[in-house]
């Protein structure tokens, strides 16, 4: 068993995670893994599929270092590491993950979200959590550092973030987060473990809030995009139907939705 947060993980169904490092508090356990990463690169080791834990992580962010909220206990907040095997489609793996947490949840705390692209879980029009990936190549190895966090506990207006919630706001009850923990890492191992890549866009779309046709205005580098949803490619990227043909968008954020 491994002691967190006034509990304990039991790891005796993973297969893929080797390594598990349990922190009181951390900056970012993204910025963490990143150093960790470039570590076993200067040594020229190997890194094992490693998962970091926090009890709460005051320095969070979201893509392009937005601001997100980590407050000790009241939510799942964690990274993992694992070397990408030759062919993966890195693109791929974050709306993976997304997926699985969404899986995740539902299974430990009968709350079903929705996956906003590229890789947020919604309730209606408010954040529930968030995936955000990083590879780090160095020669022919590369690792991906995924981070996660899940709001669990408290209601929306302390979680600090505008048009946020929470699993307990949502359903009425206050669930254990390590219960949710554990639901996660299980179903993360578990999926890596047998991961078919091919199949993940599709169950993305299955699961998605965004149907055909709905009006979308994308940013990214400083400009706007707008246009109707048409589903993502095999890359995991965002089709858009505009005036001027289909766009494909690999990055950005929405606006609107």
């Amino acid at each position: 068993m491994i002691e967190f947060g006034g509990g304990a993980l039991d790891p005796g169904r993973w297969s893929v995670f080797e390594n598990v490092a349990c922190l009181v508090s951390i900056g970012s356990s993204n910025d963490l893994a990143r150093e960790v990463i470039d570590i076993y690169f200067q040594e020229e080791q190997k890194l094992p599929a490693t998962v970091f834990l926090a009890e709460d992580q005051p320095g969070a962010r979201g893509r392009g270092g937005r601001e997100w909220k980590a407050p000790k206990g009241r939510g799942v907040y964690l990274t993992f590491v694992r070397p990408a095997p030759g062919g993966e489609p890195l693109s791929v793996v974050p709306i993976a993950v997304a997926r699985w947490t969404r899986e995740a949840i539902k299974e430990s705390c009968a709350l079903a979200a929705e996956l906003k692209w590229p890789n947020d879980l919604y309730v209606g029009r408010r954040k529930l959590a968030g995936v955000l990936a990083e590879a780090r190549t160095q020669g022919d190895e590369t690792y991906l550092a995924v981070g996660i966090g899940i709001n669990v506990l408290g209601p929306a207006g302390e979680v600090g973030v505008p048009d946020a919630t929470t699993v307990e706001e949502e359903t009425g009850r206050a669930p254990s987060v390590l219960t949710a923990l554990q639901a996660l890492l299980d179903r993360l191992d578990r999926e890596l473990t047998r991961a078919d890549w091919s199949r993940e866009v599709e169950e993305w779309e299955r699961v998605s809030l965004h149907r055909p046709g709905d009006r979308m205005r994308v940013r990214r580098e400083g400009k706007e995009l707008t246009g109707q949803y048409v589903g993502l490619d095999p890359c995991g990227f965002l089709r858009l139907k505009t005036p001027s043909g289909e766009a494909v968008v690999a990055n950005g954020e929405l606006d609107e939705w």
